[in-house]
């Protein structure tokens, strides 16, 4: 029967290994070293020892390379074969920069870590038990031989080892964390809050530690304690789903019945979006095949990068290529978080790897683009987007950039064109649809504008009636979407733009009401300033009606709401300036306008209108 663990258990198994392997680098630190370059590292040491089997120092740094990318078997196989050369050069009587003695407790420490990688603890407390008879006061052999008998549940044991390395190092946070564990597993909950809280006095931002504190104090029913210490567990890890869950139940027993909902809700977003993730660890755990394992890691790192977690999606990815230097996508992988990481030579470097290796990689191409799009340089990103929808037709994403980048580039007839083509491959993307109507808006007023330059246009009101037509049908698209949703999920970021965009389309046209209604669902500073203006343009065209009066009223309460949306914006307290002089009220007109100089003290526009106040106020 195959074991199953939960993730957080292996998540924990990872952090100790990531500790103890690299126990001499500062602490934060276990994701970042050799993300670069452990492939080439690893690539590095094999020829030396390939040439010099004897290297005692090279064959030490490849076996803690192997055990940094969780290589536990070939790491096992480093380690013996790393004891085999200390113990021949022991007996011909052979030294080394480094004492063997040294050499050898490392070696046999290391060996420990990558059994109890395979969960071999029986293993692992022999090579610990050595590498102490070797090496008795370095603390994190006693850490180690501590966490293998917790693993085994033999506390009281645990208990003593730990004791002993808190005695040599009291100063490190991993060791206090583990202590208390161990104490919280006895029943001890005294000691295991202690010892939490010197982690945490240690790390301030040790999410675990918190975690675990917040765990201690629900069992205490001290509420308010434990919410304090899972939110900060959440605030340094969100990958600790399991924190929210807690939360929930802590916000439930102080009967905050919302909050508690609020949280359980969140709980089971996050568990969903971190679900593969947890799957994933588990096979990882299951398997010791290289090519299998780094396959999983690499996968786990597309995980990670499509979740946001950029630095850890780059070191997985990193561990899949110490296992299998040829895995293609990792690169692609890395190149794309390290371009979010706005680490763009690393970025492009990556995805030239990845071309090495496969030439018509169109992700790669596409990695490129990316990079280049991000750095602004329109042109190179333009190239690479190209050159990866004809290798891969289907690549959206470089279908969408590519309208995106002709768009910015006001070459409105070609991004229609490419918007066109990317609805053949989703045609319920309503992001598209808004784009495209974006596109047709801008050709209307670019024709507007060159009439006379252009003779055989399309005309304004064909592309007003195209756009309108593409933005309703993202509009269309969004709400049914959001109707399928789930229930946390959020409006398209684009859609408030594309009611202003409708209502734009809709005043130009002429069409107060459906103008009104478009601006008000958009909410936006910018779509409440444009109704001011057009009611009060309505306003003028009704005087005769004797309706000017109220439309001018309701044109103002716009310029308000717009202002108090967007305080800072000069020329919505100019548009009510106008409005107020055009009711008569130049007082108020007065006001608006010397707010609008105070933003933009030099504009002459604000500096004339002023002027026409003072001549009413003068005449009256």
């Amino acid at each position: 029967m195959v074991r199953r663990f939960s993730y957080y258990t292996i998540a924990v198994v990872a952090l100790i290994g990531c500790h103890f392997t690299i126990w001499h680098v500062p602490d934060g630190s276990c994701q970042e070293i050799g993300t670069r370059d452990i492939t080439e590292r690893i690539r590095a040491y094999k020829a030396q020892l390939a040439a010099d089997g004897s290297q005692i120092e090279t064959r030490l740094q490849l076996a803690k390379a192997y055990l940094q990318i969780e290589a536990y078997t070939e790491a096992i196989e480093a380690y013996q074969q790393l004891l085999a050369t200390v113990e021949v050069d022991t007996v011909a009587g052979h030294t080394n920069s480094t004492p063997n003695s040294d050499i050898t407790a490392e070696a046999y420490y290391g060996l420990g870590l990558a059994y109890t990688g395979l969960e071999k603890f029986e293993d692992a407390i022999a090579a610990y038990r050595r590498a102490i008879t070797y090496r008795p006061n370095w603390a994190y052999s006693h850490a180690a031989l501590a966490s293998a008998y917790a693993s085994t549940h033999r506390y009281a044991e645990a208990l003593d080892a730990y004791k002993m390395a808190i005695g040599l190092d009291p100063t490190d946070k991993m060791i206090h964390h583990q202590l208390g564990n161990v104490y919280s597993k006895r029943g001890e909950s005294a000691a295991a809050i202690r010892h939490q809280q010197k982690a945490i006095a240690i790390a301030p931002e040790f999410a675990a530690a918190h975690y675990q504190l917040g765990l201690l104090y629900a069992q205490a029913k001290q509420w308010s304690d434990a919410i304090a210490s899972y939110r900060a567990a959440y605030a340094y890890d969100v990958t600790l789903v399991e924190v929210l869950y807690n939360l929930a139940q802590a916000y439930l027993r102080t009967g905050d019945r919302a909050a508690a909902r609020e949280q359980m809700a969140l709980f089971e977003k996050q568990k969903a979006t971190l679900e593969p993730l947890h799957e994933l660890r588990g096979a990882l755990q299951r398997t010791q095949r290289t090519r299998e394992r780094a396959q999983i890691l690499a996968n786990i790192g597309r995980v990670y990068l499509t979740n946001g977690f950029y630095k850890k999606a780059v070191w997985e990815y990193q561990k899949a290529l110490g296992m299998d230097a040829a895995l293609v996508p990792a690169y692609n992988g890395i190149g794309i978080a390290y371009t979010m990481l706005e680490r763009y030579p690393e970025a492009v470097v990556a995805q030239q790897k990845a071309l090495k290796l496969q030439p018509d990689f169109a992700k790669a191409y596409a990695g490129l683009g990316l990079a280049y799009f991000r750095q602004n340089e329109v042109e190179l990103a333009l190239e690479h987007y190209r050159r990866a929808v004809s290798l891969a037709p289907g690549l959206l994403d470089a279908h969408l950039k590519i309208g995106i980048i002709l768009l910015n580039q006001e070459r409105y007839e070609e991004a229609v064109d490419a918007y066109k083509a990317t609805l053949t491959l989703a045609p319920d993307n309503a992001e598209i649809y808004h784009n495209l109507g974006l596109c047709y808006a801008h050709q209307a007023k670019a024709v507007e504008r060159d009439a006379r330059e252009l003779p055989d246009a399309p005309s304004t009101e064909d592309l007003t009636n195209a756009a309108l037509v593409a933005l309703e049908k993202a509009v269309e698209l969004s709400l049914s979407g959001l109707e399928k949703a789930e229930q946390l999920s959020t409006e398209p970021s684009f859609l408030k733009e594309t009611y202003y965009l409708i209502g734009e389309m809709q005043a130009g046209k002429g069409n107060f009401n459906a103008a009104e209604t478009a601006y008000l669902a958009s909410g936006l500073p910018k779509a409440y300033h444009s109704l001011a203006r057009l009611s009060a343009k309505f306003a003028t065209g009704n005087k005769k009606d004797n309706k000017q009066g109220v439309d001018l009223e309701l044109a103002r309460r716009y310029a308000q709401e717009a202002i108090r949306l967007d305080p800072n914006a000069a020329t919505y307290y100019n548009t009510l300036a106008l409005i107020d002089f055009r009711r008569g009220d130049y007082q108020q007109a007065e006001k608006a306008i010397r707010k609008a100089l105070e933003l933009e003290p030099e504009n002459p526009n604000y500096q004339q209108g002023l002027k026409q106040i003072f001549g009413k106020l003068g005449s009256k």
